[in-house]
């Protein structure tokens, strides 16, 4: 009689055998079939390799598994670093609608954005990793495209990377994928003062240390472009180069520790310090403006609650000589100093629906300033002191679906600066 559990074993053999020569975790002593493998005995070599084959074929065929952050990126984003070798292909994805509870205003859906990561494991030190994003369905934007380096005798203490690279500023900008936050939309401060998602062309280095309580970044990337005539100091995403034919006249340092206090814990400090580009009606020989800007913050879980605390400030030097470029609007300039602050708070309630579903209830509050401090040509504008209040809910069916809904109303001091609107989105990351 046929003994079909051996069969199946040297079936199990005979392919293993047949993908070795293409499968360089057989060709490395790392993968645990090196000089092992040779000395040991029939037996342990076909149970060895069919636990190999087991292995591979519950592998996802585009890259590693998802649901673990590796070196300060999102889950999706970190597809690549948990693939053992070859292609990765991950993504993300948020559609909303937008209602106003209130006046004559349009409401607005939009499939705001699609975003692709598609990387490569070249070996255990090289890798690539890229996100390529459609916004509003029908604009295409490289938001990074970097190589990194892990030489093996650092072991995660340095790392080399160079190309386009998202700075790491505050949480957001580099961990902004749908499923991370509650409520609908990142939060302003993290939109307008730091501009997310912010990249730039350029070089760093980074690393963790003491046994993984301390990651660090530094990069040295183009700095900021001066945005072209009538911008209006209300925020920094026109400063933004992206990458794309970007003047290099000045590099700005860019810069982030982050502390692991435990393992809900982590307290982080950023710093963007650059002069800013010329461009447009800015001459390259013209005296530059200057801005610094400065981000700490806290999040974590106590006793089931999420919470979270970023305060950031932007500080301009020669100001001046970017308002005389931009705006003869008294109103209107940059100011000196721009503030900006939010906490929220949420906690996990599906227990307390017999379910296993994540549903968390959260709350969020907001404050900006855009001229907490302005030069003697400049008016202090009331109307640029914003606040954001936002409550509302977050399920997850899934670690990778998230379903939202809030409502945020909006405050400032200029004529109708109250408005409230009713929020729904769909996140999802794979």
């Amino acid at each position: 009689m046929v003994d079909f559990k051996k069969l199946r074993v040297l079936v199990l053999v005979f392919f293993a055998l047949l993908i070795v020569p293409f499968s360089n975790s057989f060709a490395k002593e790392e993968a645990g079939l090196g000089s092992s493998f040779s000395s040991a005995s029939t037996d342990e070599k076909i149970s060895i390799l069919a636990e190999e084959v087991e292995r591979m074929k519950n592998q996802e065929l585009f890259g590693g598994e998802i649901g673990t952050t590796s070196k300060g990126f999102g889950p999706a984003a970190s597809k690549v670093y948990n693939t053992s070798m070859g292609l990765a292909i991950g993504g993300y994805g948020e559609i909303y609608n937008k209602a106003y509870l209130a006046g004559d205003n349009a409401d607005k859906s939009d499939a705001y954005r699609g975003v692709f990561y598609i990387g490569y494991k070249f070996d255990d030190e090289w890798s690539l990793n890229t996100e390529i994003e459609l916004e509003h369905v029908d604009e295409s934007y490289l938001e990074f495209a970097y190589i990194d380096y892990d030489p093996a005798q650092f072991d995660g203490k340095l790392g080399f990377r160079a190309g386009l690279l998202l700075l790491p500023l505050g949480i957001i900008n580099e961990m902004h994928e749908p499923t991370t936050y509650h409520g609908v939309f990142r939060p302003w401060v993290e939109n307008k003062l730091i501009p997310t998602t912010s990249r730039e062309n350029g070089v760093g280095i980074y690393g963790s240390l003491m046994d993984g309580m301390v990651d660090y970044k530094w990069y040295y990337v183009t700095s900021w472009q001066q945005p072209g005539a009538t911008k209006t100091g209300a925020g920094m995403r026109d400063f933004r180069g992206k990458g794309g034919s970007t003047v290099s006249n000045e590099f700005a340092n860019v810069g982030k520790l982050v502390f692991h206090l435990n393992e809900s814990t982590d307290v982080g400090f950023s710093i963007f310090d650059g002069e800013i580009n010329p461009s447009g009606v800015a001459k390259v020989n013209d005296s530059n403006a200057s801005v610094r800007m400065l981000t700490s913050y806290i999040q974590g879980e106590y006793h089931n609650f999420e919470y979270t605390a970023l305060y950031h400030e932007n500080r301009f030097s020669s100001v001046g000589r970017l308002n005389n470029q931009l705006t003869s609007s008294t109103h209107n300039k940059f100011g000196k100093k721009q503030v900006g602050y939010y906490y929220s708070i949420a906690r996990d309630i599906g227990s307390f629906f017999n379910t296993d579903w994540y549903v968390a209830p959260f709350y969020r509050y907001e404050y900006l300033n855009f001229h907490d401090e302005v030069d003697a040509s400049a008016f202090e504008n009331s109307d640029y002191e914003t606040q954001y209040y936002t409550f509302g809910v977050t399920v997850k069916p899934i670690y990778n679906i998230a379903l939202k809904l809030d409502v945020t109303r909006y405050t400032d001091k200029a004529n109708l600066g109250d408005s409230r609107t009713l929020n729904l989105g769909l996140g999802y990351i794979f």
